[in-house]
């Protein structure tokens, strides 16, 4: 194997723990992770300039991106990776040393034990940095005073610190036929990009009799999973599986106890996940992530109270229990300390008082100044009376510390995560969302870069995959001042739907401009750090407000000035827009009212209204009688009201005959007279003026006396 050079960090990390504990339990000036940035919080910062796109039409820029799905098979197709049997009475580790630890890069097949350091000459430390809530995490630990050993519980609340700190893995190993192995185990975040587990979760030997012994192809992660909870719930598009509360994340770089790997020796069965930077997500920033603790004497051990959460997925005598689905909580003291493990008298198989398969790799943590110190990872069980958790010892954190520098690394990776709405999910074609979002803007490097100003681009998505792709929203512009290891809440103005959206459901996101940092590939939301909305068909709202017509007395045919308003009280803009004109012999106006006349306004804008005087014109057939005249508006668009679409003037006008205006367009002129000589040599009804059915003079007579009067 190839011995890795310590650097100069390492050898800083080894020096000061060999001169600052040289006693008994631990020491507390032991620097080893004191002397890196620890993660800090910043306040929101909010947009100094920058707008929402006001040319944004979903139709000039469809998806076109690959949606993301499950990489994996469905969770309940997944067996638990089987619990290992403790080591027969007797049997000794293979050195009485302590293990080195293994480096393995699954991408490229790199592997290389790390160099046997010098040890202090302490009996146990304690990290000094503590734990990380979480940004903006909720925190409840209201759980951890009630339990014991004797009685595991299910763990609710997932979504809140300490819980949310601790994982479901999904490990795919491919055995020495060639074929793909999958397998279920639990961890704890034990860095923004870093997850501690058991050996064996990573480097799998010869489970339920499968010959592997080989490392893990890959490692899936999901913190405080809830396969059974629907509340703010993301689920791939392909699939049925409820993937929260805070996505997944995955790698292929591992770290391991030398002795396990080589031998089995549950005394160094404790592993290491490094999240893939870039491909993946730093997903500890949100979760919180726990301290760590290693060695220490069986007295102080069994002095303390313990915690462990876990997802148990071996049968057990109960039916249903365990499914892997579900976190279960326990605590009390430990009953002994052999080897470099910390061990439980359990119950005797009953579900709730046994280690169970599912459980390995899971944190027992034990709480001091209120920070969780990660001290031991759930390691083998009999099923029955006993169970074991492999303590960390101190070769395994000085090298994890430096696996987590590694992954941090020293170039500025600015990771948006965590998009989402202040309000509601729903919001209709054309309108703001009615609140503004947030997202997470993570730095997790140990690189402080200067004030900057950094961009941020907010895009509506067809799929779970937020790219440049999609429909772009939004440009805004924040500047902030990062800090090694911290995180801000970058606030999103409210998004804008385009009003061509049909109405479906989309995801919305941001994009960090390309060149901001030194990772592009995870500068946007993508997954579960995307937020999905509904998007609701938006349906014009015409309401006619006004109708006044001049009150009086008019012969058919004649001009009557009318006074109408329109509003447009919905939620789109009201296309071709038309007012229709009615004489009604009621209130109530309608279709089937006499049709006067109609006008065409175009385009009313929400919150918008035509308000306009039109001459209209009686028609000339109307039967004299009392009238009430109203308006009835439409548009070309969907309207979600119709109720309120007419109304009629509060007065009447009377309509009578004007006998000598035989054209009916309300005047009395030369074409009349012109309409009366036409009728009269072809004896139309209508010049028949004395009504005894006689065409004469009489007649004749008749119309010019009416002429003469005319129709004032």
């Amino acid at each position: 194997m190839k011995n890795k050079v310590l650097n100069g960090a390492a050898l800083m990390t080894t020096l000061c723990a060999m001169v600052g504990a040289s006693s008994a339990e631990q020491s507390n000036t032991d620097l080893r992770d004191g002397m890196r940035p620890v993660a800090t919080d910043g306040t929101s910062a909010h947009p100094v300039s920058g707008e929402n796109n006001p040319n944004a039409s979903f139709l000039a820029r469809r998806s076109n991106d690959q949606r993301i799905s499950l990489p994996h098979p469905p969770f309940d197709e997944i067996p638990e990776m089987p619990m290992p049997e403790p080591v027969a009475p007797g049997v000794s580790p293979v050195s009485n040393l302590p293990s080195t630890v293994t480096f393995h890069d699954a991408e490229t097949g790199e592997t290389y034990e790390l160099d046997r350091r010098p040890t202090s000459e302490a009996i146990g430390g304690q990290s000094l940095e503590g734990e990380y809530p979480g940004f903006n995490n909720i925190i409840d630990t209201d759980i951890e005073n009630s339990r014991s050993f004797g009685n595991m519980s299910l763990a609710g609340g997932l979504d809140s610190w300490p819980r949310s700190g601790n994982v479901k893995l999904i490990m795919r190993f491919t055995d020495v036929n060639g074929i793909q192995r999958w397998f279920a185990c639990s961890g704890s975040m034990q860095d923004p990009g870093v997850v501690l587990s058991a050996a064996h979760c990573v480097y799998a030997r010869t489970p339920n009799g499968i010959v592997i012994n080989d490392w893990a192809d890959q490692v899936y992660v999901y913190p405080a999973w809830d396969g059974d909870s629907n509340n703010g719930v993301f689920s791939f598009p392909d699939s049925d599986e409820v993937i929260e509360n805070f996505g997944f994340a995955y790698g292929t770089q591992f770290l391991a106890g030398t002795n396990y790997i080589n031998s089995g020796d549950f005394d160094s069965d404790c592993g290491l996940i490094r999240l893939s930077r870039g491909a993946s997500r730093n997903v500890g920033a949100l979760t919180g992530y726990f301290a760590w603790a290693w060695g220490g004497s069986c007295a102080t051990i069994q002095s303390r109270t313990y915690n462990n959460f876990s997802y148990p997925a071996e049968n057990c005598p109960l039916p249903g229990l365990h499914n892997g689905r579900d976190m279960y909580f326990w605590s009390g003291s430990i009953d002994d300390c052999p080897g470099n493990q910390l061990h439980l008298d359990t119950g005797g198989g009953n579900c709730y008082d046994t280690v169970w398969g599912g459980m390995s790799g899971s944190g027992m943590y034990y709480i001091s100044d209120s920070n969780r110190y990660v001290h031991a990872v759930c390691s083998n069980s009999n099923r029955t009376t006993s169970g074991n958790y492999a303590r960390l010892w101190e070769t395994f954190v000085n090298d994890m510390i430096d696996f987590e520098n590694d992954t941090r690394g020293n170039a500025l990776d600015i990771e948006p995560l965590r998009f989402r709405a202040r309000g509601s999910t729903s919001v209709l074609q054309g309108q703001a969302m009615d609140d503004s979002c947030d997202v997470t803007m993570v730095n997790a490097t140990n690189f402080n870069p200067a004030q900057d100003t950094y961009t941020l681009r907010v895009y509506l998505s067809t799929n779970n995959n937020i790219s440049s792709a999609d429909t772009l929203l939004a440009t805004w512009n924040y500047n902030v001042d990062f800090a090694a290891m911290q995180n801000f809440n970058f606030v999103v103005p409210a998004p804008v739907i385009p009003l061509d959206t049909p109405p479906g459901t989309y995801w919305i996101g941001v994009e960090l401009d390309t060149g901001t940092d030194a990772w592009a590939s995870n500068n946007d939301t993508d997954t579960w750090d995307a937020q999905q909305i509904t998007v609701l068909e938006a349906f014009a709202d015409l309401e006619a407000t006004q109708c006044d017509a001049v009150s009086g007395t008019y012969y058919q045919g004649e001009t009557i000035s009318v006074t109408h308003r329109t509003w447009n009280f919905g939620d789109r803009p009201a296309d071709d827009t038309r007012v229709e004109f009615r004489a009604s012999t009621n209130t109530i106006i309608s279709t089937f009212d006499t049709f006067m006349e109609d006008r065409n306004y175009g385009t009313v804008a929400i919150n918008d209204d035509v308000w306009v005087i039109s001459n209209v014109q009686i028609p000339s057939d109307l039967a004299p009688g009392t009238y009430y005249i109203g308006t009835i508006v439409e548009t070309s668009d969907n309207e979600s009201n119709t109720g309120n679409n007419s109304i009629a003037d509060t007065d009447t006008i009377t309509v009578i005959e004007c006998v000598p205006d035989l054209t009916g367009d309300g005047l009395v002129n030369f074409f009349d007279v012109s309409a009366f000589l036409s009728a009269y040599n072809t004896m139309n009804p209508i010049a028949d003026f004395d009504g005894n059915g006689v065409y004469n003079f009489f007649d004749v007579s008749a119309f010019l006396s009416a002429y003469n009067i005319g129709c004032p």
